[in-house]
């Protein structure tokens, strides 16, 4: 079956088993890094919010035989009632600026992989990456649900690009606080979740002692943490913590890996490292960056190697 004949009716078919006091649709969504995906949403006539399922990888399982069509369907509706919003949000407050101000925050894209919705949405460069913005919408209730700026927002507000970096360099750090752990944390935790059993921490450590020191950075959501290198103090401190220089790792959107250059690596080997670690373990959406950074400690600032 081809992808547009499955999507239309994974619709009917949801459709059909919610009723008459829901509306389903499909929608193409552009993700980042250009990646566009079937989004399916289902909305009840007194909410003007629902979380969107995206289909395109549903019909790869479907295609290569390992679901049938009943099983996409009962998944997507299962999915849809575990993650359902049962309120409306207020989107009157979004037309003004500052009932929003303190809602701004920005993430990390990669400029060349985003050109065409950079030319949509106000930014800042930085090295060969983009700073944009986006507007948390009730996050007690809703997690990290959030709407991009678009340069037509900010015409509305008649604000400019500086003034919403400003906003979104302070509410950054305060609503999406930063997590540094180490590796061996990190794995850890990996270990405790795929063993479904509580791993021996100091054997882990053992098995671990050999290997160069590595810390993971990101927020405590792991949603979009690579924006946490933008965040001086943390930066700069952790130099001072570590009392060396560092590299910066580009791992995804979501973290960062930072590296002690006392270590002496060849840069060329973590490009190399990083290139292949895109191209096999990171999905095409999540792709932050082929580059190599490095804070110099003595410097106080993020160059690209």
């Amino acid at each position: 079956m081809e992808f547009t004949n499955f999507t239309t009716l994974v619709r009917e078919e949801v459709e059909r088993r919610t009723g008459d006091n829901y509306r389903v649709r499909l929608n193409d969504v552009r993700k980042n890094n250009g990646v566009v995906l079937r989004g399916l949403t289902v909305m009840q006539d007194d909410s003007n919010i629902s979380p969107t399922i995206y289909l395109n990888n549903y019909y790869e399982e479907y295609a290569e035989g390992r679901a049938t069509f009943v099983n996409v369907v009962n998944d997507v509706m299962d999915t849809y009632y575990r993650n359902k919003v049962n309120q409306s949000v207020d989107m009157r407050c979004f037309l003004n600026y500052e009932s929003v101000k303190r809602r701004v925050v920005y993430k990390l894209v990669n400029t060349e992989k985003n050109r065409e919705l950079l030319e949509d949405v106000p930014h800042i460069e930085f090295l060969d990456l983009s700073i944009v913005f986006q507007c948390m919408i009730a996050q007690e209730e809703l997690g990290t649900a959030s709407i991009l700026i678009h340069n037509v927002h900010m015409k509305l507000w008649d604000v400019s690009v500086e003034a919403l970096y400003q906003a979104a360099k302070e509410n950054t750090q305060r609503l999406l606080k930063y997590e540094i752990k180490s590796m061996t944390d990190v794995l850890y935790e990996i270990i405790n979740e795929e063993e479904g059993e509580e791993y021996d921490y100091d054997k882990c450590m053992a098995e671990c002692s050999n290997s160069v020191p590595m810390y993971v950075l990101s927020n405590k959501n792991r949603v979009e943490g690579a924006a946490c290198i933008l965040y001086p103090d943390l930066i700069r401190d952790f130099a001072e913590a570590i009392g060396s220089s560092y590299y910066i790792i580009p791992s995804s959107v979501h973290e960062v890996l930072l590296l002690p250059a006392e270590h002496e690596e060849e840069s060329a080997e973590i490009k190399s490292m990083i290139r292949e670690i895109n191209d096999t373990q990171v999905s095409r959406e999540e792709i932050l960056s082929y580059s190599l950074y490095f804070y110099d400690r003595e410097e106080g600032k993020i160059i690209r190697l």
